[in-house]
């Protein structure tokens, strides 16, 4: 079951630069972490009210997911599969399968709609 909204990923040109950006809105950086594998640089900056985002710099566009990740809604849950089941029943395509990720377990998927969601949950 979904537990929470986590957090809207998106696109930045220059992730040093939208966290300063963000930081005059009250934004503290609460992980950056860099991802080889997808070409990429990112961090989760969060507000105190709760609100959160996570920035991605591509370094060059090249990887496969970056269609998905690049712009995307993402949901903690208590149980990722089964939340994924759920999408996929109604009419969701997974496009990222379950992996592994630096802080969560987490799946993609594209609605019906073309709008990608990320489905996390907490590393056992």
């Amino acid at each position: 079951m979904i537990k929470k909204f986590w957090h809207t990923g998106v696109t930045v040109k220059d992730l040093e630069k939208a966290i300063a950006e963000y930081e005059v809105l009250g934004f503290k950086v609460a992980k950056k972490f860099e991802k080889p594998e997808l070409h990429a640089n990112a961090a989760i900056v969060e507000h105190p009210n709760g609100s959160a985002l996570e920035l991605w710099e591509w370094i060059d566009g090249t990887h496969p997911q970056v269609e998905y990740i690049k712009s995307h809604l993402a949901f903690m849950s208590d149980n990722l599969e089964e939340d994924i089941e759920k999408l996929v029943k109604q009419g969701c395509e997974i496009v990222i399968p379950k992996t592994e990720g630096v802080l969560v377990l987490y799946s993609y998927v594209r609605d019906p709609s073309g709008n990608y969601i990320e489905i996390a949950q907490e590393k056992p």
